[in-house]
């Protein structure tokens, strides 16, 4: 019965076996304990391997195993990150891949992964373009605002509505940090802005 209610929830789009996060959390305890975690070496080929199964509860292993090795993500990590986004590509693995993996390599790596997400923010493939909106999200510092902007804006026209709410949740989580530059942002794209961005963006206003 979980099985078909979790199943239904992702739109049918993925089998599960039916494992709620707690109890999911509880089985792989044991396998993220640092004497059993795979090496940074491992990592592509184990998450690669666990993307190939068809539950969705394996792809979300691959995400909790991601996780703990974020800080160790290198610009070439990047190439098989892009890939795991565009297969089995849903809100819940590309958010997550966007937000902590990409977010991470940018952070700590400009100079080589903001290039390649430039590309993204033109590609025909939506998820991609969604990543690189909402890749700054979890900054708490050293936001690119110029290229926040700039993968905003070529989607605002947009009638997609996973870029339409990207948009308003990369302004509204830039917006704690910066209000009056996303006040004026909004202001000035307001009659271009979709209801739903404007009204994700401005959350923390009301």
């Amino acid at each position: 019965m979980d099985a078909q209610a979790m199943s239904a929830y992702m739109k049918g789009l993925f089998p599960f076996l039916g494992l709620k996060k707690p109890l999911r959390a509880a089985l792989t305890k044991p396998l993220f304990e640092r004497a059993n975690l795979p090496s940074k070496a491992e990592l592509q080929a184990t998450c690669e391997a666990l993307w190939a199964l068809p539950e969705r509860e394996y792809q979300m292993v691959a995400l909790d195993l991601i996780r703990k090795f974020e800080r160790q993500l290198v610009p070439e990590d990047l190439a098989w990150i892009k890939a795991l986004i565009l297969e089995k590509s849903w809100w819940d693995s590309v958010d997550f891949l966007a937000t902590h993996a990409v977010g991470a390599l940018l952070e700590r790596y400009p100079a080589h992964i903001r290039p390649v997400l430039e590309t993204w923010i033109h590609d025909p493939n939506m998820w991609l373009n969604r990543s690189a909106i909402i890749a700054q999200i979890l900054y708490r510092k050293n936001l690119d605002v110029d290229f926040l902007e700039a993968a905003i804006l070529p989607h605002i026209p947009s009638k997609e509505f996973f870029l339409r709410k990207a948009i308003g949740w990369a302004l509204r989580s830039h917006a704690a940090r910066d209000p009056h530059w996303v006040l004026a942002f909004v202001e000035a794209h307001r009659a271009e802005l979709s209801g739903l961005s404007i009204r994700e963006a401005l959350k923390l206003f009301r």
